[in-house]
């Protein structure tokens, strides 16, 4: 569990570094603050530990450090740690730590500017298809989503950024057709929800609302619930 746990911690932290990057330099430079861009310290760079040590500001500048940084760690540690406690129903451990270390840095990161980079498509598309081995490709079937996709965009670009269509265009190409099927639905009924409950303060009404966190709860829950969804799906004759 320790190793999960730092594991968990510090892949959270380099790939949050990575969304949030603007260009390639940040991979030979040292971590810097991002108000002052003073150069942090190893012990600057503890996952959690860190932020609370320095009582969540930067060492130099004294400035407030992002809350989001130690929560996307902890997210990610958690879910590090659950199938310790819970089985998977889709029982691809690889697969599942890979949605997890970059669907969350992600969710963060759709949740504070409403875009998903473009390099972080490319990332989870590239490595999910190495390390799948290309096992969960069916031409026709992904082929026939990704135009209903491209399409739904057409007809709806209003209501849905681009980003979420090449997103869901990675997933359908590195996991069970089936599993992507739940993931879409389970989302947008996750995001229904949301919607509906925000829409109860008129402060928050017509607010775009980041899709990114929302497909990351999906998949988790499909991740460990998928046996059930598949028997739900057959009509209970699996």
């Amino acid at each position: 569990m320790v190793i999960l746990v730092l594991t968990g911690g510090m892949i959270a932290s380099f790939i949050y570094a990575v969304t949030s990057m603007e260009s390639t330099s940040f991979m030979y430079r040292r971590s810097q603050c991002d108000s002052c861009n003073g150069n942090l310290r190893w012990h600057h760079l503890i996952p959690v530990l860190s932020f609370l040590l320095l009582k969540g500001k930067c060492r130099f500048c004294r400035k407030k450090i992002d809350i989001s940084y130690p929560l996307c760690e902890i997210i990610v540690i958690i879910l590090f740690i659950l199938p310790l406690f819970f089985e998977l129903g889709l029982a691809d451990y690889t697969l599942y730590y890979l949605f997890v270390a970059l669907l969350v840095p992600v969710s963060f990161y759709d949740f504070s500017t409403l875009t998903i980079p473009n390099h972080m498509s490319l990332l989870f598309l590239f490595t999910g298809l190495y390390l799948t081995e290309l096992y969960y490709i069916e031409p026709i079937r992904d082929f026939s989503i990704i135009l209903l996709l491209h399409l739904v965009y057409f007809l709806f670009s209003g209501s849905i950024g681009y980003g979420d269509i090449k997103l869901f265009t990675v997933l359908t190409l590195i996991s069970p057709v089936n599993f992507f099927i739940y993931t879409v639905l389970l989302t947008y009924i996750i995001g229904g929800l949301f919607v509906i409950a925000i829409n109860l303060y008129k402060e928050y009404k017509n607010q775009k609302i980041p899709l990114v966190p929302f497909i990351s709860t999906a998949a988790v829950l499909c991740f460990f619930l998928y046996e059930e969804f598949n028997l739900i799906y057959y009509g209970g004759f699996l």
